[in-house]
């Protein structure tokens, strides 16, 4: 078992958007004695090896960009971070030798809509041996299931984080590296998983939301002669501050109070939100979030 605080090398099974995100914040803190001593990250197109490698030139004494070389990754490692695309779970996981590879290994899963179990069950019922010679199964491998949102790329993600049921000393110490991990990212939200989906569902909804809400406030504007540089640059600032304020402490209650002076244009524009039946159409769209969250068939 590894013992909490000691420096741990890190394998990247895949390299996405995420995966970049993350290997740019997590790079500049790799030492010998810090807490990642080391990466490694295997792509499986030679392309995407190169781009990573010209992308990331001035740090290769810190990483190990290498391709199709994933058993070899995750031996030479202690924890592995599972980026691939979702499709290719099975390929990935099923290659030979995975299995024996990723004994005692705290295993991290950013796969989209792909639960625990599944990452699970895709060992088919295999067996581990542990350190003391007893068989282990698939069930008590330390798997971690986490899901960063957009805002990875700047540093601002919500990243979503399961708890186990029954936190072992060994499940804590894998959650606890894995939020460590996503730190570098944003904040991180450790949740039971009994709501990890909706949670999800929720993010995405809100993200749309706000995508959505911005492009149509920026087209009213510039209507009204708001040049659409100057709308985007208003209105993105206004949802950082009231999203700020409400990250201090603040409920969307209490803002809603202090908005509504009477008579104010705030108050105006929170009565027309309402009037216009946006809480309906807001939990129409993220019922339909959540459902496709949960949806683990894709």
């Amino acid at each position: 078992m590894l013992s909490t605080g000691k420096p741990l090398r890190l394998a990247f099974l895949g390299c996405g958007h995420i995966g970049k995100a993350l290997l740019g914040a997590v790079l500049p803190t790799v030492s010998p004695t810090s807490r990642i001593s080391q990466i490694t990250v295997s792509q499986h197109h030679k392309e995407a090896q190169a781009d990573l490698q010209r992308q990331f030139r001035d740090s290769l004494h810190k990483v190990n960009f290498v391709h199709q070389q994933n058993i070899e990754a995750v031996k030479n490692s202690d924890a592995v971070l599972l980026a691939f695309p979702p499709n290719r779970i099975h390929d990935v996981l099923g290659e030979e030798g995975m299995r024996e590879s990723l004994k005692n290994k705290i295993v991290i899963s950013i796969l989209a809509r792909t639960p625990r179990e599944k990452v699970q069950s895709t060992f088919r019922g295999a067996q581990f041996t542990n350190e003391y010679g007893s068989s282990k199964s698939q069930n008590e491998l330390r798997i971690v299931r986490a899901m960063p949102t957009i805002g990875a790329g700047i540093h601002e993600s919500a990243t979503l984080i399961a708890n186990p049921a029954t936190e072992s000393p060994a499940e804590r110490e894998a959650v606890d590296f894995a939020a460590d991990l996503f730190r570098n990212l944003g904040r991180v939200f450790r949740i039971p998983n009994d709501y990890f989906d909706a949670a999800t569902g929720m993010s995405a909804a809100t993200n749309a939301l706000t995508t959505v809400a911005v492009q149509a406030i920026v087209q009213s504007a510039a209507a009204h002669g708001v040049p659409t540089e100057h709308a985007v640059g208003i209105a993105s600032q206004c949802v950082r501050g009231t999203a700020s304020i409400m990250l201090s402490g603040v409920g969307p209650d209490e803002l809603e109070h202090s908005l509504s002076t009477p008579g104010s244009i705030t108050e105006q524009a929170i009565s027309g939100f309402k009037d216009g039946e946006i809480s309906a159409v807001l939990d129409r769209v993220i019922s339909v979030a959540v459902a496709k969250s949960k949806d683990h068939t894709a």
